[in-house]
């Protein structure tokens, strides 16, 4: 771990949405015995449906449009290069209009949703977009190409640079920060007002991240302890939050220079106005080869190795195939469309930078962030790392399909932890803890939870198995590996 710690800090309130953050910088560094036998017995014969048989696996188009949109770029720079154009705003443009029109390419948009890449203005902030992501018309911007469009339409914002440097980075985060300062303005309004939003997804990213149940309601979110609603509020806010992306074509010749530069960066911007918070920094910034990618959730979410939220990341490879990832995902949150992103068997090989964690200091809600430091070469790694899933004994195994067959929340009391004492030899607490390292599951109070009715158990005549949220990917794996086992859904009760 680095040196550097800070602290994001937030004056109390009753309401998550109305937290608000200021920056400040520091130096240092848990049944009853007439239940046992359903596991086993039903997981034998079908009963409600509960046994699968899932469909086959949706093409992942995700690798093949990645791929041409890399070669897309690469083609385009060619043809600007070989002109030795000398002019920079001349030039900076040349780079925009590759950038929009890869995005705009056949292969990354899905037809008939009417979006348009723009360049132009959003309605609120002076500075002009050099690419924006848009659904519907906009206001043409007198005889001009530029376009002014309202934020509520607005997907995606691009700041582009031929080669990123310091200086670039420290502005392109101050213009992508307005962005989203505007956005934070206009949903607290919109929600003060009374405009419906919904969290769901919040709260399965808060599971994940805390493996502590998260609010269904209003009234689960004033539940959250402050700590928890800043989470929980950040989580939320950036479901809706357009993308913002730093698109850097060249620039820092190592994935640590790119990393160091950005710590230096955080650590400096410090005070109430900073732009380096969760909420304002970019999705994802760009440098050649080398990415930061910020973990808030759809795509991207992570835990330190102290359970600590991994809020920003990097990455030396793919990077066609993490802005696809940021692009498909918020419009398929903006539209409520299925994207074609396949099964997630391989997963891009991130690093962690920047950890979270939340703190009480002095009275202010805070985040307490730390950073990670790795030498380049310790740095240089495979591209993907292969999913697996982790092999579950067979008390937690017991333990998931009792949950499922219980509308996906089993109470954790006295006689459940005597019989797999008595059954498995291992304490309840024991098994519970490997169930909620999935994220499969979630704890409340002395209830386990599943966290969503997608997920899948497969299960083998030794009593072991396997858990996973996306049902498609276990079964998928379960068939590569050549394994049989019986699967198990959750049926959801309310």
């Amino acid at each position: 771990m680095g040196s550097l710690t800070m602290v994001i800090a937030g004056k109390l309130s009753d309401s998550w949405r109305a937290l608000r953050c200021q920056l400040c910088s520091t130096r240092l560094k848990n049944w009853q015995k007439d239940r046992c036998f359903i596991a086993r017995t039903i997981a034998c014969a079908p009963f409600w449906g509960i046994l699968l048989k899932i469909s086959q696996t949706v093409p992942e188009m995700i690798k093949n449009a990645s791929e041409m949109l890399t070669a897309f770029i690469a083609a385009e720079r060619e043809k600007v290069d070989s002109i030795g154009m000398p002019h920079m705003p001349t030039l900076g443009s040349a780079y925009e209009a590759i950038a929009n029109a890869g995005i705009e390419s056949r292969f990354v948009l899905p037809p008939n949703l009417d979006l348009r890449v723009v360049s132009g203005f959003i309605s609120g902030i002076p500075n002009q977009i050099d690419g924006m992501l848009v659904r519907g018309e906009g206001q043409r911007y007198g005889l001009t190409d530029q376009y002014i469009y309202p934020i509520e339409q607005v997907l995606c914002v691009l700041e582009v640079k031929k080669t990123l440097n310091k200086a670039d980075l420290v502005d392109g985060i101050g213009h992508l920060a307005a962005v989203q300062r505007l956005f934070l303005q206009n949903f607290s309004a919109r929600y003060e007002a009374g405009e419906h939003f919904e969290f769901d997804l919040a709260r399965e990213s808060f599971e994940k991240l805390t493996g502590r149940a998260g609010p269904r309601s209003s009234a689960g979110i004033s539940a959250l302890s402050p700590t928890e609603q800043l989470m929980f509020g950040i989580l939320a806010r950036q479901l809706y939050a357009p993308i913002t992306v730093l698109l850097g074509f060249d620039g820092y010749s190592t994935e640590r220079g790119l990393r160091e530069a950005m710590l230096d960066i955080v650590e400096s911007n410090a005070g109430p106005n900073s732009n380096a918070s969760p909420d304002l920094l970019p999705s994802l910034i760009t440098a050649g080869s080398f990415t930061l990618v910020k973990c808030t959730g759809r795509p991207y979410l992570a835990c330190g190795a102290e359970d600590e939220w991994v809020v920003l990341a990097s990455s030396r490879h793919n990077v066609a195939r993490i802005l696809l990832e940021f692009l498909w995902t918020k419009i398929s949150m903006f539209f409520s469309v299925r994207m074609p992103f396949g099964l997630d068997m391989d997963h891009e090989n991130l690093k962690e930078l920047l950890l979270a964690k939340g703190v009480i200091l002095d009275g202010k809600v805070s985040l307490h962030l730390s950073s990670a430091s790795f030498s380049e070469k310790y740095l240089q790694r495979p591209a993907v790392t292969l999913w697996q899933p982790a092999k579950l004994s067979s008390a937690a195994v017991y333990i998931a399909e009792s949950a499922s067959f219980s509308g996906g929340c089993l109470q954790l009391d006295q006689s459940l932890g005597e019989y797999i004492k008595q059954k498995h030899c291992v304490e309840l607490v024991q098994a519970v803890t490997e169930l909620v390292k999935t994220s499969v599951f979630s704890i409340n109070d002395d209830l386990l939870q599943v966290v969503s009715s997608r997920a899948l158990i497969a299960s083998f005549d030794d009593g072991t198995g396997y858990a996973d949220l996306d049902g498609e990917r276990l079964q998928s794996w379960c068939d590569e590996q050549g394994l049989e086992p019986y699967y198990v859904r959750f049926l959801m009760l309310d």
